[in-house]
């Protein structure tokens, strides 16, 4: 008789723990799934964000021709014709959307020197892009990248060695944007 009792008692207790594993469990899950829940509102959010924004594309083409449409300015300040222009893109804001740095040279009509470079940099904020800085220093640069969310070009200069095709001091420096300019 005591055997019968202890199993009963064994079995009582077996099932007991089992019920409360069990409402653990669904506890769990139930925590699980409202976890779940969330993260697939943010995606949803995230992505419909992102459904309204321009892509990185249509922003190069808005800014190229907000930049077609300046150009003639840049060339009446140097005299002379548009050489080489390229988009680069990167987030140089800040905000998590990719803006656009044109970088152009000017060159004299029927030469190949360069008598005039720069960056105009625009801001993409997802609907719209538009001119925030302009850079133009005094000297020879080339552009290099926009990494962690810095501009970076190469300040080019001469050795004495050198020939004009090809200066090999080039030093890296990250641009400031302060105002309109950047430096």
């Amino acid at each position: 008789m005591k055997k019968i009792i202890g199993l009963l008692c064994l079995t009582v207790i077996l099932t007991a723990c089992n019920k409360s594993e069990s409402k653990g469990n669904k506890n769990d899950e139930l925590k699980e799934g409202k976890q779940l829940s969330q993260e697939q509102k943010t995606h949803s959010e995230e992505v419909k964000s992102s459904e309204n924004r321009i892509s990185k594309d249509e922003a190069v083409k808005l800014a190229m021709k907000q930049f077609d449409d300046y150009l003639p300015n840049i060339l009446k300040t140097y005299d002379g014709v548009i050489d080489l222009q390229v988009p680069n893109t990167g987030d140089f804001t800040g905000d998590g959307i990719e803006d656009v740095a044109i970088y152009w040279n000017i060159a004299p009509e029927g030469g190949n020197a360069i008598i005039g470079q720069g960056l105009s940099l625009y801001k993409n904020d997802g609907k719209t892009v538009k001119v925030i800085a302009g850079y133009e220093p005094d000297y020879l640069f080339a552009f290099d990248t926009i990494k962690n969310g810095k501009i970076i070009v190469e300040r080019l200069e001469y050795a004495e060695e050198d020939g004009r095709c090809c200066p090999s001091i080039k030093t890296k420096h990250a641009l400031t944007i302060k105002g309109n300019k950047a430096y």
